[in-house]
């Protein structure tokens, strides 16, 4: 039989017990929550997790009704209190997290032009976009095609206007002529304005107008038919006929996010915002025989 005093000290054991969990989970925990369950995004969390070994990572969904949900625990709701970081991981997850996470420090990746999604009213994030600088991709372009002075842009004034208007300085510093290649979306109808006949590339950017395969497959042959060399951003423009790829190295992306995770939890905050690693591909078949079937006929 337990003594009055052993009791009391007992009691006061459990009481505390909770606390002392929450106090270790928040000091060696982080969160993540993803938009979708998608490769490019597991691959991502993947390259985080494999370099934040010493520290607890728990993954989180969001539903079809934009609420948080673990796959390990079910009913286990999102509590930002309980972890010492948080990691948004796409702009759905990144809009969600924003008004929710107080204090706590918040890191994003796989966000688009997160400049969009971000909002100034709440404490700003830091992470690692997956815009590549306008100044780099042309350079890295420039460097793979020497003879290249006139490029032509696929996009959606919409949605990449800024994009072009920025492009447009740093291509007359390396003696390129971007050539406007305007598409509009009417519902499921998409229309090309512009000529691509006297191009020496054509360069696709990620734009959300722009992202039926069909359609791209469509242009990669059409330019390909003109002996215009395509420059995509994924595999699926590699596989297409591309004549090379400036692809985000998603796992990379999770790597940089963990330094930052890292930096956050030394300095109680994070301010960073980085562009993303990225891979470049070429496709040796499609551009020499693409060099060997334009004319010379073809001037600008």
């Amino acid at each position: 039989m337990k003594t009055a005093p052993a009791r009391i000290i007992l009691l006061l054991m459990l009481l505390l017990l909770p606390v002392s969990h929450a106090v270790a989970m928040q000091g060696n925990s982080v969160a993540v929550l993803i938009s979708r369950e998608i490769s490019p995004y597991i691959d991502m969390v993947e390259g985080l997790e494999a370099n934040l070994r010493s520290l607890e990572v728990n993954r989180f969904f969001l539903d079809e009704r934009g609420r948080p949900y673990s796959l390990v625990a079910s009913g286990l709701g999102l509590e930002p209190e309980a972890y010492s970081a948080i990691v948004a991981v796409g702009p759905e997850a990144l809009r969600y997290l924003q008004p929710h996470v107080g204090a706590i420090p918040l890191l994003y990746a796989m966000v688009l032009n997160p400049e969009n999604i971000i909002d100034p009213a709440y404490p700003q994030p830091c992470g690692v976009s997956l815009n590549i600088p306008v100044a780099v991709h042309l350079q890295a372009i420039k460097q793979l095609m020497p003879q290249l002075h006139s490029l032509g842009v696929l996009f959606d004034p919409a949605n990449n206007a800024d994009w072009f208007r920025h492009a447009q300085v740093s291509a007359a510093e390396l003696n390129i002529e971007l050539v406007s290649l305007q598409v509009t979306q009417v519902g499921a109808r998409i229309s090309i304005v512009g000529d691509f006949n006297h191009l020496d590339a054509l360069l696709f950017i990620p734009d959300k107008s722009i992202i039926s395969k069909v359609v791209i497959q469509h242009v990669i042959k059409q330019a390909a038919a003109r002996g215009v060399p395509v420059i995509g951003y994924n595999s699926f423009f590699y596989t297409s006929g591309a004549a090379a790829v400036f692809s985000v190295d998603y796992t990379r992306v999770g790597e940089q996010t963990a330094t930052l995770v890292t930096h956050a939890l030394t300095n109680g905050s994070c301010t960073a915002q980085l562009p993303p690693e990225f891979n470049t591909r070429t496709n040796e078949i499609v551009h020499n025989s693409l060099k060997q079937y334009r004319s010379p006929k073809r001037e600008p």
